[in-house]
């Protein structure tokens, strides 16, 4: 498990998907969103409805400690709405909170380490 890790790259592909479940939240705008990840990979109601819009993200992280450049992995994470009645309501909120799916924590805290990261440049 990567504790102290640095991301190598973020790609937002709906080919980098492998299913998940809810690992945790962020609150943030739709326009942070963008700016951090790009257009959102699905931005049209899902077949059943409960989401809106969802990034389908995948992170190559490497740790601090590798010894070897090509120890790196890929984390995989999804950033969404849920369950609301229309895109507007997590689009244009000043501060939503948004779920963040994937197979482990490490899902959660890959986002959230992004976007960190990349407001602080």
């Amino acid at each position: 498990m990567l504790t102290d890790y640095k991301i190598l790259e973020i790609e937002n592909d709906e080919s980098a998907w492998k299913s998940g479940s809810l690992q945790g939240y962020i609150t943030e705008s739709y326009y942070n969103l963008v700016d951090a990840f790009g257009e959102p990979t699905y931005s049209e109601p899902s077949g059943d409805g409960k989401v809106n819009t969802e990034w389908v993200l995948r992170f190559k992280v490497i740790d601090n400690d590798a010894e070897d450049p090509d120890d790196w992995e890929y984390i995989h994470a999804t950033i969404y709405d849920w369950k609301e009645e229309s895109p507007e309501v997590a689009r244009q909120s000043a501060k939503y909170r948004w779920h963040i799916g994937g197979t482990s924590h490490m899902s959660d805290d890959v986002v959230t380490k992004a976007i960190e990261e990349h407001f602080s440049r």
